[in-house]
């Protein structure tokens, strides 16, 4: 975990522990197999604990909130999604280079900031 750092919004720690602890996630092994694992809660805490001070937060004001929902059905963010619209105005907010997300079809057409997928990229 020490390549962890960045900025988020105080809310991804919610959705990193919801998705330890509920769907899990897809581990690959050194020898490229995959495994999925569902993490108990008090694992995913520790995990919660030990990425949280790598990290920066950025929140967005009840302003900011609702212009961008103003944008919500132009851009098909509707149900779930909403929470994605919301982390791609933050990205934008704070001025980041990047969005970094195991789905990035979650985040199509939300943002201008890009989105990429670590698993995805080279040496991955």
């Amino acid at each position: 975990m020490a390549e962890i750092a960045g900025l988020t919004r105080p809310h991804s720690l919610l959705e990193t522990f919801s998705t330890l602890t509920g769907r899990g996630i897809e581990v690959v092994e050194t020898d490229g197999t995959k495994q999925h694992t569902r993490l108990s809660m008090r694992l995913a805490e520790e995990v919660i604990r030990q990425i949280h001070p790598r990290l920066q937060y950025v929140e967005l004001s009840a302003d900011e909130i609702v212009a961008a929902l103003k944008e919500a059905p132009a851009k098909s963010a509707q149900g779930g999604r909403v929470h994605d619209l919301m982390h791609a105005a933050a990205a934008e907010k704070c001025g980041a280079d990047v969005v970094w997300t195991l789905d990035q079809n979650d985040f199509t057409g939300l943002g201008k900031v890009p989105v990429k997928n670590p698993a995805r990229q080279p040496g991955a």
